[in-house]
């Protein structure tokens, strides 16, 4: 058994994304109460998604990558929006740790235009291409 089948958590972690982005809708988004490692309560936003058990609390970082990812920055606005995590790295305390990001969905993403093709060459002109 792992660690995270041991101690279940009713909190999104990194190693719930396997590896993979996921786009979720967001459900609600309430202002709570919550208590951190160290016993201290601390007031944070927590994303609530359809179809999904576990909550996912915001830290700074997170909570303007949602406001970014869905152009609304009052939470009031956030139920419906779709965001897109996706698991990576950053340094807390001096370690690199596993983290949850957010971004806007990919297939909302404005697509790079591919260059366009070089225009066709005349029958019998020359150019510089070598046939093999």
């Amino acid at each position: 058994m792992t660690k995270d089948e041991v101690f279940k958590s009713k909190y999104l972690k990194a190693a719930d994304l396997k590896g993979k982005a996921c786009v979720a809708t967001i459900e609600s988004a309430p202002y709570v109460t919550l208590k951190g490692l160290d016993g201290n309560e601390t007031k944070k936003i927590v994303l609530h998604f359809k179809a999904a058990q576990k909550t996912l609390p915001l830290n700074a970082t997170n909570s303007d990558a949602v406001c970014d990812a869905t152009g609304c920055p009052d939470t009031d606005d956030w139920p419906g929006q779709r965001i897109e995590l996706y698991p990576t790295r950053t340094t807390m305390g001096g370690n690199a740790v596993d983290c949850i990001r957010i971004r806007r969905p990919s297939a909302s993403r404005p697509a790079v235009a591919a260059p366009p093709p070089p225009p066709p060459s005349e029958p019998g002109e020359m150019t510089d291409e070598i046939p093999w």
